[in-house]
């Protein structure tokens, strides 16, 4: 059954296929397209396309959703992979279709439950793949962010709440007695900053790179991994 998405209804094939690029890496990347009512998959990648053959997927004057998985070395020589969630918005495109796809996006990034990075492009140079391989060496290493921003319960509650809507972020502890929030995750730094200025002021008090992963943690990421390929499976079952 097709979920309703801001008065959009999203057909089921868009998660299924999402959690098979997310836990078996069946694709390299999905476009999506709003069609009518509903938001579709227009066309999958292979894993053996490149980025190249991603971008030259898209149209020229038309809106997008787009899910796309990269792969990347860390400078310390680590293979990483990090889902690039992108909103495709040509300058050209018009401008009733910007609108609806701006209204719908954010309730259909929840629907894809693993997207890591977010970026928002109007032309290919804002998503070229030296930005998208800045945005992914950013938020390879996790890092611990702390900032003084709290000065009341209730600002403290709004100052968790952007925090936690932020990609890459893992946990936020908040301390009113001292108005500080620490926000650790695989997140960039500025990006927390930003939105918190949005809730009051801001003063950052440090940022550092986290403990390493213990054992037990990698552990339960493989319990993690197991449990989507599970997910997949069941999808494919009911279909």
């Amino acid at each position: 059954m097709a979920n309703a998405v801001s008065g959009m209804a999203v057909d089921d094939e868009c998660k299924l296929k999402f959690l098979e690029l997310k836990a078996k890496r069946n694709y390299r990347f999905i476009i999506f397209k709003i069609e009518g009512q509903k938001v579709v998959v227009e066309k999958l990648g292979s894993p053996r396309d490149t980025y190249d053959d991603f971008t030259g997927s898209l149209p020229a004057d038309e809106c997008r959703y787009c899910v796309y998985d990269f792969d990347f070395a860390t400078n310390e020589n680590c293979q990483k992979s990090k889902i690039f969630f992108i909103a495709w918005s040509p300058d050209s495109s018009r401008i009733r279709s910007k609108m609806v796809y701006a209204s719908s996006k954010d309730r259909f990034k929840r629907e894809l439950d693993g997207i890591q990075v977010e970026l928002q492009a109007t032309d290919p140079s804002e998503m070229s793949l030296d930005i998208i391989k800045g945005r992914a060496l950013n938020m390879a290493q996790k890092v611990i962010l702390k900032v003084l921003t709290m000065a009341d319960d209730k600002t403290k509650q709004k100052a968790v709440e952007a925090a936690a809507d932020i990609y890459g972020v893992d946990s936020i502890a908040a301390d009113l007695k001292d108005q500080r929030l620490t926000v650790i995750g695989q997140m960039d730094p500025v990006a927390v900053v930003k939105k918190l200025k949005k809730v009051g002021k801001v003063d950052i008090v440090s940022v550092g790179p986290a403990k390493e992963e213990k054992k037990e943690d990698k552990k339960e990421e493989k319990k993690e991994e197991k449990a989507e390929e599970k997910k997949v499976e069941k999808a494919e079952e009911k279909k």
